[in-house]
């Protein structure tokens, strides 16, 4: 009885394992059918994060959920590849996939110590989990895992194994591989750490997200022993190296992408766009996207438009300390994490914050503390401009003293100005924003859409609709050029006004400031932007002609906007929009179309490329000056040319007026000075062409204008319902103080070192003289010279339409423009 139960447990045996076995063996081929062939493994692809780049190659932004960079084992330094083995793995190199020693040794390990101190699994098994497996624990996933880890380690080497892992274990904090952990929590490439900061980072795989030094460092730490340990246990590193790595800090900050140059509302701009493109897996698939942005270009919009919105704050004084941490609730200065309070403050790009610790009224010093425990020394002299804010128009008295303006504890902040100063200054509310063109091709070299994208991510440089002032008045002297009227007609530079019977009140336009000069040119008129002149050219030309000129330029003019404030600066446009239509006189007539993406790139492969239509002022002139476009017969269209849509003439003078606008000319009564004037003193440079612009009460400051080179336009002002004021250092603010700086500041850095860049005067191009004042004239033109002069501003104005008709206007006064001199 007992040998025929003995058979039947023996068979019963024979034949589990047996099953098992058949089991076993058709799991195996199972998995073997989940594998790519050895070529796909050797070339997977990892999940790349969306890269974005300057046109000189520099990364100005990185997309993606996995923030990943995939690195070749030859560039891994050799001592982080020994602290993952030690920790790992330390037969790596010894074992087929599988290793029974590591797993016995483990276990015994765990035993003995109480906790899992060493992991089981192999490197290769993390690589097959990690690649083809998901992380449940079911005896059929983990059979699996041996299969693969089996299979892998007959296709690949060693090192393609150690690499592939290398790249894509998880990390924390959205970190796949080593090379985008050493940037998250470092900063660094791998080349760079320290053996402490390699251990930390290999002490990560078993629990990336409670072992990491930035979410709990007291953790980091411990892990980080345990990895040193092994490491010296394995000869790995020597009895001093462990020491000095014990000994280095183990907190750490998180970093975002090590980028080149600082674009982000570009960035931005341009992610959007090819997420609409392509979809949420361009955030994967390693897109290169190429922009038209320069560096160069760039570095001075930023520093631009920081400069303008600094200077701008500073005459309207100082609003106080951003905190004092004396005044945090529950405030104890034994367990304040001062290190964390100073981390989650320092967000903006080129100032930095620090907490006041010392007042010297007597030496003139403050001394503050700001990240990395780094002294900070304020001179009085730094700060003397803090002026109490009381509102965008009144400041208080100037202090005397140190203490007058910060206090122990205040959370201030500082920049470093170009004499290496440490200098106090403030988060601004007014912001400000910058865009550049290539004229002749419309790809944009530079925008900057508010003061820092940490404060705001609205980009006012392409989505802000504002009213232009007197920056719109280049279309409307436009106009004129195509009415055939010359620009050395005399215009009468005094009081306007007209009864509107539809509101049954008086219109009265005003210069700024409110002074009449009497007879004057149009070129004279567009430089010292004479409101009055606008009003009666606008009548001259007629509102209807003017708006089928203007929108040759692009501009959308709703039939509100069809007035004759227009000729003010009642128009609302984006920036873009506006330095697009100035491209068009700095171009020789063309109206290109501004693009941001220059080309994108797929695995190498150029997915996408912009062939922009392009301006030639050297091509010959298709177009007939006019108000109605048309083309001259007989004369082709280049191949890809923009359309062009003013004669080069055209072009040429109303570009040749904006210069007056910067270096003054010699009108009717003498020599005069334009608006712009500031755009000599900052640049130095003889090339310039420009306007300025100021809506009413001084809402939103503008500053357009070109060389042969760039074309910008600047702009400033609040997002709410709010004028940029005055202050007493400078008086009224407007164009040629708040925005005319910024456009100034960005063509002095961006053009540094560049020959000057005139403008070409088309062949053909006369002169004529008119009062005495020689002017340049486009043939078959007329000269105008009013004579009706009206008298004091109580005189109704009876002027006529193009028809000859009464004037009777329908107007919207707040597009009135304001500009002030220089």
């Amino acid at each position: 009885m007992f040998f025929k139960y003995l058979r039947i447990v023996l068979w019963t045996g024979l034949f589990g394992i047996g099953a098992i076995g058949v089991a076993s063996a058709g799991l195996y081929y199972q998995a073997l059918g989940d594998l790519p062939d050895v070529e796909k493994l050797k070339e997977v692809s990892f999940e790349t994060p969306m890269k974005i780049y300057t046109a000189d190659n520099k990364l100005i932004g990185e997309f993606g959920e996995a923030k990943r960079i995939p690195v070749s084992i030859d560039k891994i330094p050799d001592k982080l590849k020994k602290a993952f083995l030690a920790i790992e793995d330390t037969r790596f190199y010894e074992h087929s996939g599988i290793d029974p020693i590591g797993i016995f040794r483990a276990a015994v390990v765990s035993l003995t110590a109480a906790s899992a101190r060493q992991g089981a699994s192999t490197i290769t098994q993390q690589v097959a989990r990690n690649f083809y497996l998901t992380r449940e624990k079911t005896i059929q996933r983990k059979l699996k895992e041996i299969f693969i880890s089996l299979r892998i380690e007959q296709v690949l080497t060693k090192e393609e194994i150690f690499e592939l892992y290398l790249n894509k274990i998880a990390l924390g904090h959205r970190s796949y591989g080593v090379a985008a952990a050493a940037q998250t929590y470092y900063g660094k490439t791998l080349d760079e750490l320290t053996l402490g900061q390699m251990a930390t980072i290999a002490g990560l795989p078993k629990a990336p997200s409670v072992l990491n030094p930035i979410s709990n460092p007291e953790r980091s730490k411990e892990r980080r022993h345990l990895v040193l340990e092994r490491m010296l246990a394995l000869e790995f590193i020597t009895e001093e190296e462990y020491k000095n790595a014990e000994a280095e800090p183990y907190r750490a900050e998180f970093h975002s992408s090590k980028l080149e140059s600082y674009a982000p509302y570009v960035a931005e701009s341009v992610r959007q766009t090819v997420i609409d493109k392509y979809g949420d897996q361009a955030y994967l698939d390693g897109y290169e996207i190429y922009t038209t942005i320069l560096s160069k270009d760039q570095e001075a919009a930023n520093y631009a438009v920081f400069k303008g919105v600094t200077d701008y704050d500073r005459r309207h004084g100082y609003r106080g300390a951003a905190d004092n941490i004396n005044k945090i609730k529950d405030y104890n200065p034994d367990t304040f994490d001062r290190a964390k309070y100073l981390y989650a403050a320092d967000k903006f790009h080129y100032i930095k914050p620090a907490i006041v610790t010392e007042i010297s009224d007597e030496n003139g010093i403050c001394t503050a503390v700001a990240r990395k425990d780094t002294e900070v020394k304020i001179t009085f002299e730094n700060m003397k401009w803090a002026a109490p804010f009381i509102s965008d128009k009144r400041q208080g008295p100037s202090p005397k003293k140190v203490s007058d303006v910060v206090a122990l504890g205040d959370l201030i902040y500082y920049y470093v100005n170009d004499k290496q100063e440490n200098v106090l200054t403030q988060i601004p509310q007014v912001e400000a924003a910058i865009v550049a063109l290539n004229q002749y091709t419309g790809g944009i070299v530079a925008t900057v859409g508010g003061y820092d994208f940490a404060k705001s991510k609205f980009d006012r440089a392409t989505q802000s609709v504002r009213q232009t002032g007197s920056n719109f008045k280049p279309f409307l002297y436009s106009a004129a050029v195509a009415r055939g009227i010359n620009i050395n007609s005399i215009f009468q530079d005094l009081p306007i006004k007209t009864w509107d019977p539809g509101s049954m009140t008086w219109w009265v336009p005003k210069n700024s400031p409110n002074r009449y000069d009497g007879a004057m040119t149009l070129r004279e008129g567009l430089a010292r932007s004479k409101n009055v002149v606008s009003i009666r050219l606008i009548r001259q030309i007629g509102v209807q002609n003017a708006v089928e000129h203007i929108q040759k330029f692009g501009f959308n003019l709703p039939k509100s906007q069809q007035v004759e404030s227009m000729a003010l600066g009642s128009v609302e446009v984006t920036p873009l929009e506006l330095v697009t239509g100035y491209a068009t006189f700095a171009n020789g007539g063309f109206k290109v179309t501004p693009y941001l993406i220059s080309k994108i790139v797929k695995n190498g492969e150029v997915i996408f490329e912009e062939n922009p239509k392009k301006a030639d002022p050297t091509a010959p002139d298709r177009v007939v000056n006019g108000i109605t476009l048309e083309y001259v017969d007989g004369i082709p269209e280049p191949e890809n040319s923009a359309p062009q849509v003013l004669s080069h003439k055209n072009a040429f003078i109303v570009g040749d007026m904006m210069s007056s606008v910067i270096y003054g000319g010699h009108g009717v009564s003498g020599n005069y000075w334009g608006t712009g004037g500031r755009a000599k003193t900052v640049t130095g440079r003889d090339d310039l062409h420009g306007k300025t612009g100021t809506t009413n009460n001084v809402h939103d400051a503008w500053f357009s204008g070109f060389n042969g080179d760039v074309v910008a336009t600047s702009w400033m002002g609040f997002d709410s319902d709010r004028d940029l004021g005055w202050s007493r250092t400078q008086g009224p603010e407007g164009g040629a103080y708040s925005a005319l700086p910024i456009w100034a500041e960005f063509i002095k850095l961006s053009q540094q070192g560049t020959a000057p860049a005139p403008i070409p005067v088309p062949a053909g191009l006369e002169k004529c003289s008119n009062h005495g004042i020689t002017d340049w004239c486009i043939r078959g033109g007329t000269t105008i010279s009013e004579s009706d002069v009206e008298g004091d501003e109580g005189v109704e104005n009876t002027a006529t339409d193009s028809r000859g008709a009464p004037v009777q206007t329908e107007v919207d006064t707040s597009g009135v423009s304001s500009d002030n001199i220089f």
